[in-house]
């Protein structure tokens, strides 16, 4: 220590209802020998009963303030004494036959009455204290300080003149405005003076006579005292600047209510304002009467988007803070799960966990629920568990003992006031917390580096004070640039932050953006890998909503990749992003939305990828809201609105959850299951068959490939063996053997295919065989015209041709083996006879009624009666009436063109004849009637009411010359 450094001691002075004011005053004299002009000049020594260490014994021998004047030094033994009052006077005393007001009155009398009085300083509070009507105690006391404030001590008893001066100020903030201007022009005469003629040495204190040591020891923050774009928290209470009147605002609120939410814009402090400024307050006994305080209050805080659920992240912050209520390890997640489960009902089991908790505190002791970052219950918490949680809180401001402070971000305010309890506590409980103004900032920037021994060059405070500005989120880049600043200085070894550093960071606007990117550059990838890293990382870290509002998001470790997880390290290095810790410690989160504006890169990724990112976060609201009411399909979206969200997955490749894969499974998957219920009506299989066209039927055998060849699939019927086929009392016995059919009637789709190939229904290689009056036949319109409908008003020689058509494709593009694995010299796509359309039909030797075996109540077949108006439905919309080898609509929907006569049964060739030819599959007649849908039940053009007409197509295993000799 330099010999010639002026030593002071202080008497604090004061009775226990200005604790706020105490600890303005320690706060000042370990600041001011830090300050430029006090360095190496000046040190304090503080005499306050409510020092750290300076507890003193209470003899029953002695009065209590005999007792101090014996431990300690007296007012009258010290350089400055300091009196504080606001509502109290204290408590009446007798001391060598001379009664005192209080301790308080003897200090000031000890001072201002002795021979070398020290300099004294005198302050009352002059706001009106919030006093209980019913505290008669309370009211005496300041009935009592009112009139001694009045009396002969300030005032001359015969002429009223001012004897002594009081300092009046309105709140703790003011106080500390005050205070410490009050005190620097104090101890500059005192420097003046001791200057010229050195100032006489108080004796020091002796440790062992006061039994306690109360030096005041002047300490150096240690490490930066700048917080970057983490909050200010309680530990950090010393270097914590600019919000006093903002503390003081949110104290008067808590004072009066037992719900404060402080709601700002991000980056505007909300967090820091609460936890360094109104939580270290608390626990000097901010509210507090003569008796209680909030010193004794327990602390739980937690935010709702942690532990992946508000009330587990809410019953963990409880453990935490009480111990002893922390169940075992076996039995916690059970535990938990109850609790949660019960909380989502009612909060009264909130009840006994209160009881418990305030069981180890003193009986006036509260316990204060400090929810951080409350808009994480709209944007990361269960949709499902808003309605409880606030019904919570809203229990928790009505306890007794209970009282809960939230900070909210304001572009969140609307969400909040949708929850009418929410809403009625925010009508008294709101504060909202601004921009700090300048002089707030400037206190931030060079209160805090006076603490840690920083000096800035000359104007620099200024300079960032300007290039700052006003904006909420510029308290962010400010605190940020500031704490790069102290590591620039620190790895250079020196305590100087000058000019040269600013630049070198890109100032204020630069200092995040320009480490953001160069952290990015720095990545060991491809230039395109780093940029696909970027979107793959943030876009699990952002949420944006309607507005354009972006906003962080807590994602879990394990959805990233290798190569992901190093660039998430990096930017955790640099502080940009935050790891998890406690229960949350698999997850990581953007470390401030100020990353959102000040990284261009990240800015630009975010207005390119906005309208995904709002579509993503609907799809996770809705599926949460899909789930919570028991999975409805009235809530499942459409396909229009799914194509844009495959496609934003196809961008962006969210992780989702199973409930979001689920959720948006497609439209037409969930149609198809509907048909897989056999209660499903006809008109209802209709409609889905109309609904499946409109938005693109996804089955296979019902569309074209892209060759434009029909995308046939095949049903083999595997066994053989003797039909005979009745007609007028004449029967007809044929062999059978095996073969394939088609799975579907030949679609609109697929018959347009050939009607469109430029080898294909204008061929005349497909009409050759036939009368010259039909090469080719004339088109008619179809009656249902979607491309998954069976093509219909087809005659049988549009049938033949197209079936030509489709065997020369298959023969050309070696389907035969490609799709079935055969050999095409054995086979021939042709229209089936139909004894082989019969044989599958009644699968076989077991002679079926019907393809599904009985007729019954349930919609198994499109037939006459069915309730659809006669009109064909879209293909394969009867599951339940399938035949036995899996052909669709073998009866029902529309009459099949079969290859042979209907007179003649066993002619096959009959292409010129122009006799009648048979058709099959029972579709809709005059009489409706179920034995039309029988398997055996054959027709032809003139039984049929009205026309459309094709059948399905089948191969033959028999050669195509054995086929026709038939």
């Amino acid at each position: 220590m330099p010999e010639n450094i002026l030593q002071l001691r202080v008497f604090l002075s004061s009775p226990g209802d200005v604790n706020d004011e105490r600890k303005a005053v320690l706060e000042v004299l370990e600041r001011i020998p830090h300050r430029p002009s006090f360095r190496d000049k000046v040190t304090f020594s503080v005499i306050a009963w409510d020092k750290p260490g300076a507890d003193t014994p209470m003899l029953a021998t002695m009065s209590p303030q005999e007792a101090i004047d014996a431990c300690l030094p007296r007012p009258s033994e010290c350089d400055i004494v300091i009196t504080i009052f606001y509502s109290l006077m204290g408590t009446p005393f007798s001391m060598n036959g001379t009664a005192y007001l209080s301790g308080t009155h003897y200090e000031l009398l000890d001072a201002l009455n002795c021979d070398h009085p020290p300099q004294t300083l005198i302050y009352h509070r002059n706001e009106v204290p919030n006093i209980h009507p019913d505290d008669d105690d309370a009211h005496l006391q300041y009935r009592t300080l009112k009139k001694f404030l009045k009396g002969e001590t300030f005032f001359d008893p015969t002429t009223g003149a001012i004897r002594r001066g009081i300092n009046p100020y309105t709140s703790p903030a003011h106080f500390r405005e005050i205070i410490e201007n009050h005190i620097e022009a104090i101890v500059l005469k005192l420097l003046e003076k001791h200057a010229k003629s050195p100032i006489p040495q108080k004796p020091p204190v002796d440790d062992v006579t006061a039994g306690t040591s109360i030096e005041f020891k002047t300490k150096i923050w240690e490490g930066s005292p700048f917080p970057g774009l983490r909050p200010f928290t309680p530990a950090d209470e010393d270097i914590f600047f600019g919000r006093e009147r903002e503390t003081d605002a949110v104290i008067k609120r808590l004072t009066e209510h037992r719900f404060v939410a402080v709601v700002g814009a991000s980056g505007s402090g909300k967090s820091s304002l609460v936890g360094a400024g109104l939580i270290p307050r608390l626990r000097a006994n901010a509210i507090s009467t003569d008796k209680t305080g909030s010193k004794d209050w327990a602390l739980v805080q937690f935010t709702p988007g942690a532990d992946n659920h508000p009330f587990e992240a809410f019953i963990n912050a409880i453990f935490g803070t009480f111990p002893h209520l922390k169940p075992s390890a076996l039995t916690r997640h059970e535990q938990i799960q109850t609790f949660i489960s019960s909380m989502m009902q009612s909060p009264k089991p909130l009840d006994y966990i209160i009881a418990d908790a305030l069981e180890k505190l003193p009986a006036w002791a509260e316990i204060l629920f400090f929810i951080d970052q409350f808009e994480e219950l709209f944007t990361l918490a269960h949709p499902d568990t808003i309605d409880p949680f606030v019904r919570m809180v809203d229990y928790l401001t009505k306890h007794p003992r209970t009282r809960v402070v939230i900070t909210m971000r304001a572009d969140f305010y609307h969400r909040a006031v949708e929850q009418h309890r929410l809403a009625e506590l925010l009508q008294d409980g709101s504060y909202p917390l601004s921009a700090p103004a300048q002089g707030a900032l400037y206190r931030m920037i060079t209160r805090p580096a006076e603490r840690a021994n920083l000096i800035f060059e000359d104007t620099l405070p200024e300079q960032l004070l300007t290039d700052t500005g006003m904006d909420a989120g510029a308290l962010a880049l400010l605190a940020y640039t500031l704490d790069e600043l102290y590591k620039i200085a620190s790895e250079r070894g020196d305590n100087h932050i000058g000019y040269a550093d600013y630049e070198a960071l890109g100032g204020v606007s630069g200092a995040i953006g320009e480490r953001a990117e160069a952290i990015f550059l720095a990545l060991p990838f491809a230039d395109d890998q780093k940029t696909h890293l970027l979107g793959r990382v943030f876009k699990e870290l952002v949420e944006v909503d309607e507005r354009g509002t972006a906003t962080r998001q807590r994602a879990p470790l394990g959805w990233f990749d290798e190569a992901e997880h190093a660039l998430i390290r990096a930017f955790a290095d640099a502080r940009l992003l935050v790891m998890g810790e406690g229960a949350d410690k698999d997850a990581v989160e953007v470390a401030h939305e100020a990353l959102f504006r000040s990284w261009t890169r990240l800015k630009d990724w975010i207005v390119e990828a906005q309208e995904d990112l709002i579509l993503l976060r609907q799809v996770r609201n809705a599926a949460h809201d899909w789930e919570k009411r028991a999975h409805p399909d009235y809530l499942r979206w459409n396909h229009e609105r799914l194509q844009l969200v495959y496609a934003m997955i196809e961008r962006q490749n969210p992780t989702l959850s199973e409930v979001e894969q689920d959720f948006i499974e497609p439209e037409s998957a969930r149609l198809l299951r509907e048909l897989d219920d056999i209660t499903t009506s006809h008109l209802r299989r209709a409609k889905i068959g109309d609904r499946l066209a409109e938005i693109g039927d996804p089955r296979k055998g019902i569309g074209v490939l892209p060759n434009g060849i029909p995308d046939i699939a095949w049903c083999f019927v595997e066994k053989g063996g003797e039909i005979t086929i009745r007609k007028d009392g004449n029967d007809a016995t044929f062999d059978i053997k095996p073969f394939y059919v088609a799975k579907y009637l030949t679609t609109h789709a697929q018959y347009q295919a050939f009607v469109d190939a430029p080898d294909g229904y204008n061929n005349p290689e497909w009409w050759k065989l036939f009368p010259e009056n039909c090469r080719p036949q004339r088109l008619f319109s179809v009656t249902n015209g979607n491309s998954n409908a069976p093509r219909d008003s087809i005659s049988w020689y549009q049938s033949m041709a197209f079936a030509f058509w489709l065997d020369h494709q298959y023969r050309q593009n070696g389907l035969f083996e490609a799709v079935l694995g055969l050999n095409p010299a054995d086979w021939k796509i042709s229209l089936p006879p139909e004894w082989y359309w019969q044989w599958m039909a009644q699968n076989g030797d077991e002679a079926r009624d019907y393809p599904w075996g009985a007729w019954d109540k349930h919609p198994r077949a499109n037939t006459t009666g069915a309730g659809t108006n006669n009109r064909s439905t879209s293909v394969g919309m009867y599951p339940h009436g399938i035949a036995a080898c899996g052909a669709y609509d073998v009866a029902g929907n529309l009459w099949e063109w079969c290859l042979n006569d209907y007179k003649t049964i066993s002619e096959v060739n009959g292409y010129f004849n122009e006799e009648l030819k048979v058709l099959r599959g029972g579709s809709f007649l005059i009489v409706p009637a179920p034995c039309f849908a029988v398997a055996a039940f054959r027709t032809t053009i003139t039984s049929i009411s009205g026309v459309g007409f094709l059948s399905s197509l089948s191969v033959s295993n028999l050669c195509p010359s054995e086929l026709w000799s038939l």
